[in-house]
């Protein structure tokens, strides 16, 4: 099968000179990759996804959160990928939280605490990916937490938007509401570029195939 992938890392913030989210992505953005998944007991069929990706680093700030917005139609998957500082494993995150109260200033120097990202909007929404699949798949996963704490800044305010936007405009991918899904990665130190890519591969293949 193939996919349209539209995925973001984010530029640097606050004290970090590099973002590896932005460095992981490069790497991705423009390109088209042939994934393999391999069924598993449950699934015994094994498949091929040919991803093209396309999308963008995103500034840290308010109009960042929002430009993925433009973007949501023609696409079979949206993943945003952001730096967590303080994690030594990739963190699946599934939920985002209507509230922004960031411990630091964003890239414009916004700093704000116990704001709604979206005035009268849900208290939180899920990830539109299928999680009960995530959870099969990547449970066995030494390198993967599921999360459910996307944190307050602008990761999490990113992530809302898209999802709330999701659901505002009702938007559909293959008969099925569009996959949104935010991974958090740990720096290089922690696991390697190389790792966390195959990693976001194998993620991307198995959302858009419903695996």
């Amino acid at each position: 099968m193939q996919a349209q992938i539209w995925l973001t890392g984010f530029e640097p913030f606050g004290c970090h000179t590099a973002n590896p989210s932005q460095q992981l992505v490069e790497q991705l953005l423009n390109t088209t990759r042939t994934h393999h998944i391999v069924g598993t007991d449950t699934e015994l069929e094994s498949t091929s996804v040919e991803m093209t990706f396309s999308g963008t680093i995103l500034p840290v700030d308010e109009a960042g959160s929002r430009l993925s917005c433009e973007h949501l139609t023609d696409v079979d998957a949206i993943v945003h990928v952001g730096l967590h500082e303080n994690s030594e494993k990739i963190r699946f995150e599934m939920r985002a939280i209507n509230e922004c109260n960031f411990r630091i200033a964003d890239n414009s120097g916004r700093q704000i605490s116990d704001v709604p990202i979206v005035e009268s909007g849900n208290p939180q929404l899920h990830t539109t990916a299928d999680h009960h699949s995530i959870d099969d798949v990547f449970s066995t996963y030494d390198t993967v937490i599921i999360s459910h704490d996307c944190g307050r800044f602008v990761c999490n305010e990113t992530y809302y938007r898209t999802l709330h936007s999701i659901k505002t405009q009702q938007l559909a991918s293959r008969g099925k509401t569009l996959p949104a899904i935010f991974v958090h990665i740990p720096s290089f130190n922690h696991i390697s570029a190389e790792v966390q890519l195959d990693i976001l591969c194998d993620l991307c293949a198995h959302i858009v195939s419903n695996r």
